[in-house]
């Protein structure tokens, strides 16, 4: 898939599939992410993921993220403030 117009929560559900073999249509926005054992350092690495993939930095990461929602939203409003909602730096997730 390319990634190149993709949502923000789309590019996370194909990273979690792609790093923890997750099946992509049982993502949704309100799975909690201690129901897929993503734990705070998890986490912290599933968000430096999503830095490189739309080059932005995480600056004081909310300690209430508790759904796939939540990070997406987190995450796309790190790219609405730095301008990239429509550029993503990978190509491709394979």
């Amino acid at each position: 898939m390319s990634i190149d117009d993709a949502s923000t929560f789309d590019v996370l559900r194909e990273v979690l599939a792609k790093d923890h073999g997750l099946a992509v249509e049982s993502l949704k926005p309100d799975t909690q992410l201690a129901d897929l054992t993503i734990d705070s350092l998890a986490l912290i690495e599933l968000i430096f993921t999503l830095e490189d993939r739309f080059n932005v930095v995480a600056d004081n990461v909310p300690a209430d993220l508790q759904t796939l929602g939540s990070v997406a939203d987190y995450i796309a409003g790190l790219r609405a403030r730095a301008g990239s909602t429509g550029a993503v730096v990978a190509d491709a997730i394979e």
